[in-house]
């Protein structure tokens, strides 16, 4: 029975992992994005948006183009993790596209960049309620 369990044990932890789309809260994106140096983080939102603001290190490329998915390839390794956001963090069919096209664990900035400036404004007004600088 050991020997079972240690070969059924074996063999699943050589399976490939189940590509995988996390949907995360802005905390937990920024927290991942700031510890990962290899964050590689892909702004759908159209260009305008992405000019006026956009998470630092972010790489603009709209879903509606074109050449989207040569431009993800060539700019964004489908080796490491993709970190994705948009305006509102509706994703579904971009995320499945990238996922048929060699991309393994997607995270998904949960309620977009409406979310992500929210929890920033937040997180300002914290600081300077605490007195933090």
């Amino acid at each position: 029975m050991r020997s079972f369990l240690f070969a059924l044990l074996l063999i699943i932890s050589v399976l490939p992992l189940a590509s995988q789309v996390y949907h995360i809260k802005p905390a937990d994106f920024l927290q991942m994005i700031t510890e990962d140096p290899r964050a590689q983080v892909l702004d759908l939102r159209d260009a305008q948006d992405y000019q006026f603001k956009h998470i630092p290190g972010a790489v603009n490329i709209q879903p509606t183009d074109i050449f989207f998915l040569e431009d993800v390839r060539n700019q964004l390794s489908a080796s490491d993790t993709l970190y994705i956001y948009c305006r509102i963090g509706k994703v579904k069919d971009v995320a499945a596209l990238l996922l048929k096209n060699g991309y393994q664990v997607i995270y998904n900035l949960k309620g977009g960049s409406v979310a992500w400036d929210t929890y920033l404004e937040k997180e300002k007004r914290r600081k300077r309620l605490k007195g933090d600088h």
